[in-house]
Parts: C-alpha cells; structure tokens; sequence
C-alpha cells in the first residue's frame, strides 16, 4: 500500500513538471515580438513598450552594446517591471507629467503676439540647451499645445511655442502666411534669448509644426536651416512648398542635419507626406518616416508619447 503510495506521489510530481514545461512553451510562442526599423535604439523600443533595456537584452541574449539591425526581430518581455537598481516610484527623482507641465511662463515678443515657453528640465539645465520651437494647427492655442509637449521636450532643451498672430474658433491662425509665421519664430527666438543669455542656443535648434503649422516650419526651416537643422513635421505635405521645392532644398542641404515626417495613414495628406520624403531624400537629406495605420489627422502624444520622444531623440544625433 505504500509503495502504492509513493508511485502515485511520484506520477502526480511528473505530471506538474510537465505542465510548466508546457505553460512555459506555450507563453514563449505567444511572446511579443518588434520588427527594427531604421534609426531605432533599444533604449526607444524600451520605452515603446514600457520595459527596462536591462530586460529587453536579457530576453533577446544580447547586449546594450551590440548594434541592432533594421529588420530584425526582437522578443519583448512580458515582464514591465523595473531593474532592481531602479528607484522607488516615491523617490523625488520620479517625475509625474504634471511635474513637467508646471512652470508655463509667457514671453513677450515685440511686434508679435506673446509666445509660451518651458524652461529646460534635468541634468545640464542651468547650461547651454538647444530651442524646440513648435508651431501649433489652425484654431489651437499655443500655450494648451505647449503643455502638450513639455513631458517630452523639457528633458532636451527649451520649449518655446509662439502664437499665431490671428484668432481663429477660439484659438488662433497663421492665415497661411508663412512670411509672417517666419517673423513670429524669428522674433520669439531673439526675445527668449535676451531674457536668458547664453543659456539659449542659437544655432541648430529644432522646429515642430502641425497642420498649418507644419506649413510655416517647412517654409522657415527650409530657408532658416542654419538656426533650425532639425525639423519634426508632423502632417507634412509637399504642396506647402510649391514650385519651388527642389530649389529650396537644393540651397539649404548642406545646413539641414535631419527630418523626422510623423504622419497618420488615415490622414489625407499622406500621399503629400510620402512625396515631401521623396524630396528629402532626393537632396540628400537624411529623413526617417513614422505612419502608424490608425491615425487620422492628429497629434497624438497622450497615446503614442514613445513615438514623439524616439522621433525627438533620432534628430539629436
């Protein structure tokens, strides 16, 4: 009888056995997976899906200094939780959004409407630290969109979003008129850099516009490409540069460092977005593209902010 006994305890013990072995195959082959694509980092794809590099590595068998390929399959872990050297989520160095959207200050820009701005955050703060200047859409308002984009723009530098000069469904317009958008930008920059000095950096910053605002970026940052050599158009299309496209760009590609296009598929200046790359790489400017397929005409930073900061980040290499 106890012999009886033990061989049952000893079945029962191999049958457990193979039901992890089992649960744990079938978890592996479940396993989420990302496809590389050109310019990404591990530290992006980390943060895309909200997991440590130390844990993406690990899961992948290799190393932070290995060098990833466009087209290659990553396994993401399941596992969201942070490294052990992390800090508590109740350290003071973990920052809530609303920590980053505090400290809006409004600048007076003479000649022009007042600008918002963000004073930079982290390390180097106090130092020298470029301008993001972000141009908002028809009827947005600029101080609302710049709260927008503090979370992700404060870490790298000044946050600085001028106003459209006329109102427009409660916010305000460019009225498509990118020779005045141009002195608006111009005059915000030279106002922000008399309040703060050498803090402000002059040359090689970054333009972001929207919509209408991705009008007047592509028709500043194409004939100012000295002051700003990085652009992040989100909603571009080609048609806000006209005839003269090849032209402009052929004058300002030795200055224009990078350009990241964000553009959603259900967009309907996608095509123009597609076109607006073509030129880029046509003069030989280096440009890297994002359209997630369910995006309309949007600005999607609440949902999809690992995108924005991964596009940011690509441009300040």
């Amino acid at each position: 009888m106890s012999r009886g006994r033990s061989v049952f305890v000893c079945l029962m013990a191999i049958l457990a056995v193979l039901v992890c072995v089992v649960s744990e195959s079938s978890a592996q082959t479940h396993a989420k997976t990302h496809r590389v694509e050109k310019g990404q980092t591990l530290g992006a794809i980390a943060r895309r899906y909200q997991v440590s590099v130390d844990a993406l590595c690990e899961a992948n068998r290799i190393r932070r200094t290995d060098r990833i390929r466009p087209g290659q399959q990553l396994v993401i872990p399941s596992d969201k939780r942070e490294p052990a050297t992390a800090p508590a989520k109740t350290d003071g160095t973990a920052r809530r959004e609303t920590d980053w959207q505090q400290g809006l200050q409004r600048l007076d820009v003479p000649g022009a409407p007042p600008a918002y701005f963000y004073e930079p955050m982290g390390a180097g703060r106090m130092g020298l630290r470029p301008v993001f200047m972000v141009l908002h859409g028809r009827g947005s308002s600029a101080s609302a969109f710049c709260a927008r984009w503090a979370p992700v723009v404060r870490p790298m530098g000044w946050l600085v979003c001028p106003s459209a000069p006329h109102a427009h469904a409660g916010g305000q317009t460019w009225e498509n008129d990118w020779v005045t958008g141009r002195r608006v930008v111009e005059a915000s920059h030279q106002a922000l850099r008399a309040k703060y000095g050498r803090r402000v950096q002059l040359v090689g910053n970054t333009l972001i516009g929207f919509s209408e605002g991705a009008f007047v970026a592509m028709n500043v940052g194409v004939r100012e490409p000295r002051t700003f050599n990085r652009w992040l158009i989100l909603a571009a299309d080609d048609s806000y540069w006209g005839a003269e496209a090849a032209q402009l760009l052929g004058r300002a590609r030795g200055r224009l460092r990078r350009v990241y296009l964000i553009t959603g598929k259900q967009d309907e200046v996608f095509d123009g977005t597609l076109r607006t790359q073509a030129l880029l790489r046509q003069a030989r400017v280096p440009v890297h593209i994002s359209d997630p397929s369910e995006m309309g005409h949007e600005v999607a930073l609440e949902s999809k902010r690992s995108m924005y900061q991964a596009a940011l980040t690509w441009l300040q290499r």
